[in-house]
């Protein structure tokens, strides 16, 4: 079985990015409740940027489809 290593931190960017699972435009330096998760197995590294009522609904139980936006 491939471990997989999961995190989940505040990452600002400076430029404009939607978030990736309901697509919703906003600058993650401006919005206190943005997140981006991270997934990596193997060689294989995926992040995800989730707006603060994405991931509320995520860590509430809800289950999202995402979106990889570009490292």
């Amino acid at each position: 079985m491939a471990s997989v290593t999961i995190s989940l931190r505040h990452q600002p960017a400076a430029e404009d990015q939607p978030c990736g699972v309901c697509g919703a435009a906003f600058v993650p330096a401006g919005d206190s409740g943005s997140r981006v998760l991270g997934l990596k197995s193997g060689t294989q590294e995926f992040f995800f940027l989730m707006c603060g009522g994405c991931h509320s609904k995520w860590a509430h139980g809800a289950v999202v489809t995402v979106r990889s936006q570009t490292a």
